[in-house]
C-alpha cells in the first residue's frame, strides 16, 4: 500500500489480523487499523489498532470519537439449510475528528480498502448507536437476501424475517423492539420509490422522514423531478435539525450508453440529539433495505458531501468509471441534450412529432435498458391564454385585477388557466379550496403621500386537504411557475383562507416599499 506508510511493522501486524479475521479455523472475527496520531507526521500513518473475537459489542469499546478506524467483522449469515461466512468492512469516523485529518480521508480510502480485500458490505458510521450487530446483520441480510422483507401493503408497516435460527423465525432485532418502535412506512413511500426507480414516472428524487420527532412512521417530504439540478433541490431539506432518507436517480454516460443509477442518502442533522440517534440506528437496516437495491450509498450528516459532483464519483467509483473519466475529462453528468446523437425514430418512440409538442431527452435505464423520457417541469393547456390573462392583469386600462391557473388533475404538472376576473381578492378567493393547488397574480394599489402607485401579488395556494404526494412535489415547480408570473413585488404563500387577506398583501406591500411603520 505504497500510498500511505506504516509505522514500522506495523503493516505486518495488520496483515495478520486480517488473515486470522478470514481464516475459519480461528475465534477473531473483528480487527481494526487506525492513524498513529492525531496530530503531527504520524497522523497520516498507520498502526495496528485491535482484534478480538467479541464480536461488534467487543469492537465498538476501542472505536472513540477522535480517531479514525478502518475495522473488519465477521458475520455468519444463514441461506437455506447453509451457514454462510461474511465480511463487513466498517469505516469509524469519529465526532471530534480534526478537520485536515477529515480532508486527507479521502485521498486514504482507495488504498485502505484494498488493504483489506473484498468484503461483503461497506458500512460508514461515527457514533455507537449506529454500530451494532443487528444493524450489520440487517445489512448483511438485506444484501443476500437471506433477509424477508415483509411489507404490509395497507398500513406500510415492515418487518424483517431471517432464517439465522430456523427459517421463518423472527430476527432477534424485531423481537427486542417495543411494537411502537418499529418502522412502519406510508404506503406512499413504497410507491414513491417505485416511481423513481421505474419507466413509468419522471420523478428522479425523494426525501422520506419521520412524521413527527417521536414517531417511527415514515411519510414522504419531497420529491421532484429532473436530472440535471435534482441534488440541489433535495438538499434543500437537509438541514442540521432534520433527518431524512433519501433516493436519488443519475444517469452516468459509459461508453456510448446512458445508464440509470440509485443513489441511497441517510441523512442525520448535526443537532439532533443524542438519545434519538440511539433510536434511529436501531431503524437503520429495515429502511435501508425498503430503498435497496441501489448502486451505491452516501451516509452524512456534512451538506458538503451531497453535491452533484460528489455523488456522481461515488457512482463512478461503484460502477469502475471513476479513474477512466477523470483521465479524459471532470466529472461528468449526462450530456447536454444538444450533444447527444439525434435518437431515430425507433428510438425515440416519437414518430409523428410536432414541433409544438415538447421535447424530450431520452434517458437509458438499466431495467432491461427501457428508455424513460424526462420532460419540462411543468406544460400548460393553451400557455398562450395564461399569458394574455397575465398581461390583462398588467395592463393599466384593463378592469382585470387578478389572475389563478391551477393544475388539470391532483397529481399533474399540466397546468390551465382557473379564472379571470376584476373583483378584487374576496372574487380571487372565491375560487380557492383545500383540495386545490392555484398560483394567482393580483393587481393592488398602494398610496404613498399623495401617489397613488399599482403593486402586483404573486399568490401560490396549497389547499390544506391536497395530496401528500402532490404537496411534495410542488417543490420542483416552484422556480417555473415564478418565473410564469414575474415580475412581482411581493409573494404570499398561504394554505387556510385567513392567510390570504388584505391587511396581510397590504403588510408586505408596505413593508417592501419602506412605508410599513414600525412602532415599539
Amino acid at each position: 500500500m505504497s500510498d500511505l506508510s506504516w509505522i514500522s511493522g506495523q503493516e505486518q501486524v495488520g496483515t495478520a489480523a486480517i488473515d486470522d479475521v478470514r481464516n475459519d479455523n480461528t475465534p477473531t472475527d473483528w480487527m481494526f487499523i487506525t492513524y498513529a496520531s492525531t496530530t503531527g507526521a504520524d497522523s497520516q500513518k498507520l498502526k495496528f489498532g485491535a482484534s478480538g473475537s467479541g464480536g461488534v459489542s467487543e469492537l465498538k469499546k476501542h472505536l472513540i470519537d477522535d480517531i479514525i478506524a478502518f475495522c473488519l467483522v465477521r458475520v455468519t449469515d444463514k441461506i437455506d439449510d447453509s451457514v454462510t461466512v461474511k465480511f463487513v468492512w466498517v469505516n469509524w469516523l469519529g465526532k471530534k475528528v480534526k478537520t485536515m485529518q477529515k480532508a486527507r480521508l479521502s485521498v486514504h480510502l482507495g488504498p485502505v480498502k484494498a488493504f483489506f480485500g473484498q468484503t461483503h458490505q461497506d458500512y460508514t458510521c461515527n457514533s455507537q448507536e449506529e454500530l451494532t450487530h443487528e444493524i450489520i446483520m440487517e445489512r448483511v441480510m438485506g444484501y443476500s437476501g437471506s433477509g424477508s422483507k415483509v411489507i404490509d401493503s395497507s398500513t406500510g408497516k415492515t418487518t424483517l424475517k431471517t432464517q439465522v435460527g430456523g427459517a421463518g423465525t423472527s430476527s432477534s432485532i424485531a423481537s427486542k423492539r417495543e411494537v411502537a418502535d418499529q418502522v412502519t412506512f406510508h404506503p406512499e413511500v413504497i410507491a414513491a420509490i417505485k416511481d423513481v426507480k421505474g419507466n413509468h414516472s419522471p420523478l428522479s428524487w425523494l426525501v422520506v422522514s419521520y412524521e413527527r420527532p417521536d414517531s417511527a412512521f415514515l411519510v414522504v417530504v419531497a420529491a421532484g423531478e429532473g436530472d440535471e439540478n435534482n441534488v440541489a433541490q433535495l438538499t434543500n431539506h437537509l438541514n442540521d435539525d432534520t433527518v431524512c432518507y433519501c433516493l436519488i436517480r443519475k444517469t452516468e454516460q459509459i461508453d456510448n450508453s446512458l445508464t440509470a443509477k440509485f443513489v441511497y442518502i441517510r441523512w442525520i442533522g448535526n443537532n439532533i440529539p443524542r438519545m434519538l440517534k440511539a433510536k434511529l440506528g436501531t431503524h437503520a437496516g429495515d429502511i435501508y433495505n425498503a430503498f435497496a437495491p441501489c448502486h451505491t450509498s452516501l451516509d452524512t450528516p456534512d451538506s458538503h458531501e451531497v453535491t452533484d459532483e460528489n455523488i456522481m464519483k461515488q457512482i463512478m467509483i461503484a460502477s469502475g468509471t471513476y479513474k477512466h473519466v477523470l483521465d479524459h475529462h471532470p466529472v461528468q453528468h449526462a450530456p447536454p441534450q444538444q450533444h447527444q446523437p439525434r435518437p431515430t425514430s425507433a428510438q425515440s418512440g416519437n414518430v409523428g412529432r410536432t414541433a409544438s409538442q415538447p421535447k424530450i431527452e431520452q434517458k437509458t435505464d438499466t431495467h432491461g435498458g427501457a428508455v424513460k423520457t424526462i420532460e419540462k417541469v411543468v406544460e400548460y393547456i393553451d400557455e398562450e391564454s395564461i399569458k394574455h390573462a397575465i398581461q390583462e392583469v398588467r395592463r393599466d386600462s384593463s378592469n382585470t385585477d387578478w389572475v389563478l391557473i391551477t393544475y388539470d388533475a391532483p397529481q399533474s404538472k399540466t397546468l390551465k388557466l382557473a379564472g379571470v376576473g376584476s373583483g378584487g381578492l374576496e372574487e380571487l378567493k372565491s375560487h380557492l379550496t383545500p383540495e386545490v393547488v392555484m398560483y394567482g397574480l393580483i393587481r393592488i394599489t398602494e398610496k404613498i403621500d399623495d401617489s397613488v402607485t399599482v403593486k402586483f401579488c404573486h399568490i401560490d395556494w396549497r389547499g390544506e386537504n391536497i395530496h401528500r404526494m402532490q404537496r411534495a412535489k410542488l417543490a420542483t415547480h416552484s422556480g417555473a411557475i415564478r418565473a410564469l408570473f414575474h415580475p412581482f413585488h411581493v409573494d404570499v404563500q398561504a394554505t387556510q383562507d385567513d392567510e390570504l387577506t388584505d391587511h396581510v398583501i397590504q403588510s408586505k406591500v408596505n413593508a417592501a416599499s419602506g412605508t410599513a411603520v414600525h412602532v415599539l
